[in-house]
């Protein structure tokens, strides 16, 4: 197991018996003028659909900008030397905003959480100040940590295993273009060094609070491929949380192909 140390501004990792300084950094602008436009995009796509019997024009957009591939390192008696998992990502308010974000994000759970038997006017409503709500945090950058993302624990297995053992990861975004765009492939590379946050972490009751807005009785819920956590291995409680740290950045976007 690989031993680190974090300082405010860097971590030091012991590895090898080799200590090494990883210094860490913003997201770049570019990144994250991407990123953000995609959720908030896919989102506005959503909240266009709601109460719309044919949803057929809401492709789900986004999603590479949410579900980037995890390449964590296996322990060496493994074949190979790497594993790779999509993982669901996002971002995390700056401390100073972690309070009022989760008393909003509760108070809107509970203010729209409706029973089965709600009217589908209901439903509609609910869902409609949920993401209304999500949209709200994505478009105030100024109060989004953007030297890191976080992530909750969903499908423990070997990503989970190597997170303990070597901190460093690596994700891998990739964009592709939406209908009438032309055609280029955004792709990031980020390279980051893990953080453990559980219960007790605000930053991690943050990611539980967002998740819950997409949740609930307001009928299936309303972000496609978000399976109920009632449904998955953690039954709903999940185990840990992160915080990847980011250490360096790689755009690899192919040009727009004409």
């Amino acid at each position: 197991m690989i031993q680190q140390k974090r300082t405010n501004d860097s971590f030091i990792l012991v590895i090898d018996k080799e200590k090494r300084k990883y210094p860490i950094q913003e997201l770049p602008l570019k990144f994250i003028a991407w990123n953000l436009k995609q959720r908030i995009t896919a989102l506005q796509q959503m909240l266009a659909a709601v109460g719309k019997k044919d949803r057929s024009h809401h492709t789900g957009g986004g999603f590479g900008a949410h579900l980037p591939v995890y390449i964590t390192n296996n322990p060496k008696d493994k074949l190979f030397s790497v594993n790779a998992a999509n993982k669901g990502t996002g971002f995390v308010a700056k401390d100073e905003y972690l309070d009022f974000y989760l008393d909003t994000f509760q108070a809107v759970y509970q203010q729209t959480e409706t029973s089965p038997e709600a009217k589908d006017e209901e439903k509609d409503e609910s869902i409609k100040r949920r993401i209304k709500t999500i949209l709200e945090f994505y478009e105030h950058t100024e109060k989004i940590d953007l030297r890191c993302l976080a992530g909750l624990e969903i499908w423990p297995g070997n990503t989970a295993k190597n997170f303990i053992r070597d901190p460093r990861v690596s994700l891998h975004f990739l964009g592709m273009p939406s209908s009438g765009q032309q055609m280029q492939y955004t792709q990031w590379q980020v390279n980051a060094i893990w953080e453990k946050i559980d219960h007790t972490d605000k930053r991690f009751q943050f990611g539980v609070a967002l998740r819950q807005l997409t949740m609930g009785h307001v009928g299936r819920s309303f972000v496609p491929g978000h399976i109920p956590t009632d449904k998955t291995p953690i039954k709903g409680n999940h185990p840990f949380g992160w915080i990847l740290w980011t250490i360096e950045a790689l755009d690899k976007s192919i040009a727009p192909i004409h």
